[in-house]
């Protein structure tokens, strides 16, 4: 660490010693603040001059005469007027060829003509067969890099201005017309006039009365439709609740019996471990009792005391019988419990418990036999143990008796051992897959109807949502129908009222209106309520995050290009410093001079340009730590590649200019730029700082800072470990660019 700081000292005298190299590092510190204010304040209100926009105005229309009725109108020209009057464009009215030819050359940036059939095509709107006037548009989309977007946006900014004033102006004269025919009807004509009017509003409001009841009909109808899908729903409900209460009891015997399967196959493994050990244990007795009787050799005590021993083996024998055949029994229970659980006798798992009982039930009895046979064999070797001692048995004969016992268990043994080996094994086992396998089916038809009742339950709520919308809708339509049909009522009334009373003058009052009024609602009948999140003030401010990151940038790479990143060798002498040291001693410097870049850039946009911040230091800090990471990689390229780098370093600004969306959103952009766009380090730099110029939503500016953060690791992984293998390539580049004594 102390050669490093050995380095920068030396660097730092270096600087501080020499007039022009501070003034070098002054015109670096400012040049990419120039960069950023200039572009900033060019774009800060491009949409507040629109005025200066010359647009032709060229009127051809030849007017309209009518035929029953000698009145002239020319509503082109009525219109002309309305949009001289506009101060939000530069109207110049002109003729038809030197407007287009004026868009032609430049002169102007659009045209609009109005062709001679205008005024005809607009009182059309009187007839039964209407047709559309047109205004013909003419944009000069060579006129700059925008003017496309500038002209044919007639219909944000430009084109609005124009749509608005020309529907008002053509709205406004054709309602004048109108009231002007009506002032040269004379007081006989508007009377007649008015008769008609009354019997077409009587009609009309006779029509709208019956369209409402027709719309009220029909909303009964959607009522009706809603009544009746809630009866199906909650029948159904009702039918799936029954079927799934059937489906959870038929569930608890499932439960129940689920764990037979194990306690079959529990039972099978100790029946055929108590059938081995009763075979083994039977022989063991005959041999005993020979040996006994063998080595007593007449003795009754000697005799006694063997038998006492054969009569041991024989008890722990007969207990595992006994056991055996227990558990066999209490399985064979258990299973007659579950049966009476199952209320469907045709069901799988009822058909497989009946078959598992059985099986069990046979087992269990010939166990059982098995057990009596063995307890009979002891009891036998007890008598002759009495009968022994008291000198009342004669040996042969004892002998005889209890090997006819050992023959009695041997054979009841076996038997056993051949209807298990035979049937039961093979049953039981199945049995056991059979009951688990019938206990899952059940779980999962309850499943199945509970995923059903939910389904049935979402899709009737669904459709009684959008039925009762539809109803309402229905509802409010015919509401409005009856309330136009009670003006027109009104209307009626009033109109009779002044016929009646012979007074044309109250029939001229009712019948005329307020042209302007009537142009002013055509034109615009909508207000939209506009609700800006996060405002931003301008387009000056909303730019600034693109150029300012653009600028620290450019600093990055004016320092690079400037500065000397290689040490010479007598830095390294000097400061006994190796190239790792010189490496982080060199970038000192230039991230020191990339935060007075950001430093100047940034407080100039705050305090000479005035943007907007919402969080001046998180703005500031956004910049300062983008200027860190910028440096790193450019400095990183250029101390690995040399020249290359410095040009690797230029590309980069040039694709994330194109692709980082600080112009165009991501949507907008190339399918290329697209897949690149998350691998910027210009879109998380231009992200927090616009956090923190617009306002913050969650943590979204500390996880931009933080996917800024990720490029150190590749800046640093390339300045320290991957840069030397690439050292001699850079020198080999450097000693040919060199002999070409121009580069």
């Amino acid at each position: 660490m102390s050669r490093v700081w050995s380095f920068i000292r030396r660097d730092a005298r270096n600087v501080c010693r020499n007039v022009i190299s501070l003034v070098v590092c002054v015109g670096m510190v400012v040049i990419p603040s120039f960069y950023a204010w200039f572009n900033i304040a060019g774009s800060w209100d491009p949409y507040g001059n629109t005025r200066n926009l010359k647009v032709a105005l060229a009127c051809s229309d030849a007017g309209y005469s009518g035929r029953l009725v000698p009145v002239r109108v020319n509503i082109g020209e009525s219109v002309v007027s309305k949009l001289r009057a506009s101060d939000k464009i530069g109207y110049t009215v002109t003729s038809e060829d030197d407007a287009v030819e004026g868009v032609r050359s430049g002169e102007y940036y659009a045209a609009i003509v109005i062709p001679k059939d205008f005024s005809a095509d607009m009182m059309t709107v009187l007839s039964s067969d209407p047709h559309r006037p047109q205004v013909l548009f003419y944009g000069n989309e060579k006129e700059n890099a925008i003017a496309s977007i500038v002209t044919s946006k007639a219909s944000s900014s430009v084109r609005q201005t124009i749509d608005e004033t020309f529907a008002d102006a053509v709205f406004e004269v054709g309602a004048s017309t109108l009231s002007d025919l009506d002032d040269y009807l004379d007081d006989d004509q508007l009377a007649s006039v008015a008769r008609q009017l009354d019997s077409a509003v009587a009609d009309s409001a006779g029509a709208l009365r019956s369209t409402g009841a027709a719309m009220r009909g029909y909303a009964t109808l959607v009522s009706s439709t809603r009544t009746l899908l809630g009866d199906s729903s909650r029948l159904i409900d009702t039918s799936l609740s029954s079927a799934l209460d059937a489906n959870l009891a038929l569930g608890d015997a499932a439960s129940g019996v689920r764990g037979l399967g194990g306690t079959l196959d529990g039972a099978t493994a100790s029946v055929n471990d108590a059938i081995r050990t009763g075979e083994g244990g039977i022989d063991s007795v005959s041999d005993a009792i020979d040996k006994a009787f063998e080595v007593a050799d007449g003795q009754s005590d000697k005799l006694v005391d063997s038998l006492a021993d054969v009569k041991t083996i024989s008890d722990e024998r007969a207990q595992g019988l006994r056991d055996a055949a227990q558990q066999t029994r209490a399985t064979h229970d258990a299973l007659v419990a579950a049966l009476d659980a199952v209320a469907d006798q045709g069901s799988p798992l009822y058909l497989a418990l009946k078959r598992a009982e059985q099986a069990t039930g046979d087992l269990a009895s010939s166990l059982e036999s098995a057990t009596q046979r063995a307890d009979e064999l002891s009891s036998g070797i007890s008598g002759v143990m009495d009968q022994i001692s008291q000198d009342k048995a004669d040996a042969t004969q004892a002998r005889q008796e209890l090997g006819a016992l050992v023959g009695k268990a041997r054979t009841d043994l076996a038997q056993v051992q051949t209807d298990y080996e035979a049937t039961l094994k093979g049953r039981l086992s199945n049995l056991a897959d059979s009951i688990d396998g019938a206990a899952r089916d059940v779980s999962d038809v309850g499943g199945d109807l509970r995923q059903t009742l939910g389904s049935l339950d979402a899709a009737a709520g669904s459709a009684d949502s959008s039925l009762a919308g539809i109803e309402d809708t229905l509802g409010d339509a015919a509401d409005r129908l009856d309330v136009s049909a009670g003006r027109l009522d009104d209307l009626r009334a009033r109109v009779s009222q002044a016929l009646a009373s012979d007074d044309v003058g109250q029939v001229r009052a009712i019948l005329s209106a307020d042209a302007g009024d009537l142009a002013s609602f055509i034109s615009s009948p909508v207000n939209v309520s506009r609700n800006a999140v996060f405002p931003v003030a301008n387009n000056g401010s909303a730019m600034a995050p693109f150029y300012s990151t653009l600028a620290i940038w450019i600093g990055g790479v004016v320092l690079c290009a400037l500065v000397r990143i290689a040490p010479s060798g007598e830095a390294l002498r000097e400061t006994g410093a190796r190239p790792r040291h010189a490496y982080f001693g060199r970038l000192a410097f230039f991230l020191v001079i990339g935060l007075m870049q950001s430093s100047l850039v940034l407080l100039g946009d705050l305090f000479f340009l005035r943007i907007q911040c919402v969080h001046p230091w998180l703005f500031l800090l956004a910049g300062w730590f983008a200027s860190i990471v910028f440096v790193n990689i450019v400095y990183a390229l250029t101390a690995s590649f040399g020249d290359v780098g410095k040009a690797i370093a230029v590309v980069l600004m040039v694709i994330q200019v194109a692709g980082s969306g600080g112009t165009f959103p991501l949507q907008m952009l190339p399918p290329f730029f697209q897949v690149l766009y998350p691998f910027l380090p210009f879109v998380h730099a231009e992200s927090a700082l616009r956090a923190a110029i617009a306002g913050l939503w969650g943590a979204d500016f500390w996880l931009s800072m933080g996917a800024l953060a990720l490029f150190l690791v590749p800046s640093l992984l390339l300045g320290l470990v991957l840069r030397k293998p690439v050292v001699r390539m850079n020198e080999w580049v450097e000693r040919n660019l060199e002999r070409t004594s121009f580069m």
